[in-house]
This record gives structure tokens, sequence and C-alpha cells, in this order.
């Protein structure tokens, strides 16, 4: 049907009205679908910025400590009985070596313990020494200054166990059971000297360097 000329211009001008309204409409509220998909993206963009950065922690579940450098995981295994000082050792001798930079000291004399109680924990700390550690060590110099036990049945009878501790260097430890050398022990900073002369009750003094 053809519609009379001045009728089309009402008609087209009312389509333009339209579309202009159709512009200035307020957007509809963003449904639980749209609500959704935004919040996912801005948990997203949290966690991307959080892995960048330093990890995200809170006061109910702080960040884990790292574990020490050098620290052990599990206890050293105990020495095997052979590589011990015997239970039969009932004395010990302490001597102390001097070495090159104390100027021609003396040394202290000899000393011989034979309360069970002290000999005992001497032995004890000698036996519950670590293996000497493996690798590659920078070490304070080595000036020869040791302590020596000399672990007997008795007073007078022959060594059943020879301890020489380092009291310099790399603060080892060499032990002679029977005669026979055993694997070093100690290692790096482990300082046994003074605590064995304050185990035996001795007051003498480690060489200063």
């Amino acid at each position: 049907m053809r519609l009379p000329a001045d009728a089309v211009f009402p008609l087209a001008l009312g389509a333009a009205v339209a579309v202009v309204l159709s512009g200035c409409a307020v957007p509809r509220a963003a449904t639980a679908s749209t609500a959704s998909t935004a919040s996912t993206a801005a948990s997203r963009q949290s966690t991307q910025a959080g892995s960048a950065g330093a990890p995200l922690t809170s006061a109910k579940s702080p960040a884990r400590a790292a574990v020490a450098p050098g620290r052990p995981a599990v206890a050293v295994p105990a020495r095997p009985a052979s590589e011990q000082v015997p239970v039969t050792a009932q004395a010990v001798t302490i001597s102390m070596g001097l070495g090159s930079n104390q100027g021609g000291k003396v040394p202290q004399k000899p000393v011989t313990i034979t309360d069970p109680a002290r000999v005992t924990e001497l032995k004890t700390l000698i036996n519950d020494l670590a293996p000497f550690p493996k690798g590659m060590f920078s070490c304070p110099a080595d000036f020869g200054d040791d302590l020596v036990l000399t672990f007997r049945a008795g007073p007078a009878t022959p060594a059943l166990a020879v301890a020489t501790v380092d009291l310099s260097g790399c603060d080892g430890v060499a032990l002679t059971i029977n005669g026979k050398s055993q694997p070093a022990l100690a290692g790096p900073g482990t300082d046994n000297g003074p605590l064995i002369l304050k185990t035996a009750g001795l007051p003498w003094q480690v060489p200063a360097y």
C-alpha cells in the first residue's frame, strides 16, 4: 500500500526520535553473571600482582622461615663402638702441647684423672663427636697447639685410646684406639678445647693467638 507523501515525513521523524531516545537510555544494572565475571577478573589481577612481588601472607598464616644453611635435617647417628673410647677406660691423662706461636712458653704438666664421673664425662664428650665434615674449608691458621687425652684402664696401664684435640686451625680431633687410627672427628667451629678443660676441672688457659 502506498502512503501519501505527507504521511511519510512524520513516520521518519518518529523513527529518528526513537533512535535518539534509545541512545540516552540509562544502562541496566549488571546481572549476577556479569558481576561474577568481573569479580573473577579482579581476583586474577590481584593474584598476578602478588606473585610478581613478595608472597602474600596474613597474621594467621605467616611465611615459613628458611632453614638455616648448614644445619643437618636429622640427628647425626652414633659412631660404631669400634670407633669409640672403650668402656674399660677408667683413667685419662691430659696434656697440652704448645705450638711455635707461644714464644717458648712451657706447657702445663700432664694431669691424670681417675674420678669415675669426670672420666665418664670425658669419654662421652669424645664419643659423641661427629665425623669431620667432608668438603673444602677456609680455617684459621693452625699453630700446632693441642690437648692430648690418653685413656687407660688404670693410671699406669697402656693406652686404650688417644684423642688429640686441635686448639687452632680447623678444630679437628684425631683419635686412635689400641694404636689404630680412626676417622677424623669434630671440625670447623666446634672449639672443643675449652669444654674439655671445663669438664676435667682444669684451670688451664687455651693459648691465645
